[in-house]
């Protein structure tokens, strides 16, 4: 089938552009509603002291964990969570070994915490002690919110 432009009139023009300027309109609005509310993004560092040296610091290493809200609405951070596993066989055969970080308020921020857009919210967990759990494997950890289903974990990399 052929589409011969020359014998269309100006209310098809007008017509076919409605249809395509709706279209794209549906389709910026499928794309809004996937990206509004909360995108919270972890970052999680090891090896990390704190300076200046405090009593209760001492000489640890610690694992810093950072979460950023780049979303349009707040959400509660409600866990500060990890899990290890020996392989990524062990994912998906369910042998995760999950855990819950319990970190001093002095090492970060308390939880619940109220996670505004463009607010970031910080902790820190020992790093000597999760590191003697998970030797060989895989150490993903990070938060558990309230506009997510599922946690937000990042992979931590220890280097030697």
């Amino acid at each position: 089938m052929k589409i011969d432009f020359c014998t269309w009139s100006a209310s098809d023009f007008a017509a076919w552009w409605g249809a395509v300027v709706a279209t794209l309109a549906v389709i910026w609005n499928i794309i809004v509603a996937i990206r509004s509310g909360a995108r919270v993004h972890v970052r999680a560092n090891p090896n990390m002291q704190v300076f200046p040296r405090q009593p209760i610091t001492e000489d640890k290493t610690y694992i810093s964990v950072t979460a950023v809200n780049r979303g349009n609405s707040s959400t509660t951070i409600t866990h500060f969570c990890g899990y290890y596993i020996k392989s990524f066989w062990g994912l998906l055969r369910g042998e995760k070994q999950e855990f819950i970080v319990n970190t001093d308020l002095s090492l970060g921020k308390p939880i619940p915490f109220v996670l505004h857009p463009g607010e970031e919210w910080s902790s820190m967990a020992d790093q000597k002690s999760i590191e003697e759990k998970c030797i060989g494997g895989h150490l993903y950890i990070g938060i558990i919110h309230n506009q997510r289903k599922r946690p937000v974990y990042k992979r931590v990399k220890f280097k030697a």
